[in-house]
């Protein structure tokens, strides 16, 4: 059964929220990115699910909830490599795509995507390689 999508923050909030959820269940089962995301976040879970939760609200729907500094978490991760965005976003787009009503799943994915982009450009770039 297909999602209700009401394209209201309030109401859609819940979607977003199993969705952000749902990926993490499956990421932190990758034998690869899991291992950093449970070094990085411990017992902090539920804060974290809340955190991209209200990251997620503010991309797709525009609503202000999020504070914070995406580029800036993700460099003290020091077990990040490049390659790993790419099974982060081939998890990613299962999720959205399982989860998601199929228009707010091809808005998150190219979303996604762009994030990805600028998360590699800003940490990996090396302009003399």
């Amino acid at each position: 059964m297909e999602p209700a999508l009401t394209h209201n923050p309030k109401a859609d909030r819940p979607l977003i929220r199993n969705f952000v959820e749902q990926f993490y269940t499956a990421a932190r089962q990758n034998e690869i990115i899991g291992p950093i995301f449970e070094t990085a976040l411990k017992d902090h879970w539920d804060e974290h699910i809340q955190t991209l939760t209200d990251f997620w609200m503010t991309v797709l729907y525009g609503e202000r909830s999020f504070k914070g500094n995406p580029f800036l978490a993700h460099r003290k991760l020091s077990a990040l490599e490049d390659g790993h965005f790419d099974i982060w976003l081939d998890i990613f787009h299962t999720t959205a795509k399982t989860e998601l009503h199929p228009a707010l799943a091809e808005k998150a994915i190219d979303k996604s995507q762009r994030i990805a982009s600028s998360l590699r450009q800003g940490l990996f770039f090396n302009p003399a390689s």
